[in-house]
């Protein structure tokens, strides 16, 4: 009778947990249009989702601020996520304590799965997280070549550098364009191009696009020819591209061994020495 109630509690509270973690705040950038327009104060989360920041030192707090900020999730808070590590544990426990109440293990055994589960369950936000930096990574790297192209081009033909940003932004699908029109926008508000253009490029903390930007606003203050500037960034972009793709290309023999050694191997085992021991164990 306990265990069913027990189960039935962690399965509840791993719920609440989650939905509370999923509830929006408002992005950097909304709330920076309510503090110029006056309409009210910053938005942060409520004090009972705040103690779930405690879960983290404040160094830890501190990267996984900035690791939020490169996945692209500004509305999730470390608070958050640490309630989100928290449901994850949660559903964990809860499903393997279902597993133990269903298949009735040895209790070593039982309590092994449960550990393993419960970490499994809290670490699988942190894997989303992971997944999402490098999903938004590599976006950066797919259209940071063509973005510049595009910026480049616009300027040689005669636009400013807003107007080009505006035009070139449709070429810079995903990460990449979402940052440069938030740019955009608070340049609009009356930002600073060059603080608006280092913002976006703090939040994707994508070294390629933050020496970009820093070219770029070299090339403004010294007054040297930007489009050269932006077409010599796109090409060496382009370039390092090309490079990673063939690291990764150089390194597919390496990781086909342990395939090959765990599938074709045996199979030709089979084929080569099942005929003969066919034939040995008919005769015998």
């Amino acid at each position: 009778m306990i265990l069913p109630l027990a189960i039935t509690l962690l399965c509840a509270g791993a719920v609440f947990l989650f939905a509370i973690s999923l509830i929006p705040t408002k992005s950097p950038l909304d709330r920076a249009l309510e503090e110029l327009d006056a309409r009210g104060a910053r938005v942060r989360d409520p004090e009972n989702v705040r103690k779930f920041e405690m879960m983290f030192s404040k160094e830890r707090r501190g990267r996984l601020e900035r690791k939020l900020l490169k996945a692209g999730w500004y509305t999730v808070t470390p608070a958050r996520m640490g309630m989100r590590i928290a449901a994850g544990a949660a559903f964990g426990l809860t499903a393997s304590l279902l597993l133990v109440s269903v298949a009735h293990p040895a209790t070593g055994l039982a309590a092994l799965l449960t550990l393993l589960a419960t970490l499994a369950g809290a670490y699988m936000p942190v894997t989303s997280l992971e997944r999402a930096i490098e999903r938004r990574s590599k976006q950066v790297q797919r259209a940071l070549p063509d973005f510049l192209d595009m910026v480049a081009t616009t300027v040689q033909a005669g636009l400013a550098m807003n107007a080009a940003l505006s035009y070139a932004v449709d070429a810079a699908p995903g990460a990449l364009g979402e940052e440069v029109k938030s740019a955009l926008s608070e340049i609009r508000l009356g930002r600073a191009r060059a603080d608006a253009l280092k913002a976006a490029a703090d939040r994707l903390s994508h070294q390629q696009f933050s020496t970009t930007i820093t070219a770029i606003v070299q090339a403004e203050r010294l007054g040297t020819n930007i489009s050269k500037v932006l077409g010599e960034l796109a090409e060496d972009v382009r370039n390092q591209r090309i490079m990673l793709v063939e690291e990764h290309a150089a390194k597919l023999p390496v990781k086909m061994i342990f395939p090959l050694a765990s599938f074709l191997l045996p199979a030709l085992f089979v084929v080569i020495f099942g005929a003969l021991a066919a034939n040995y164990l008919s005769t015998h």
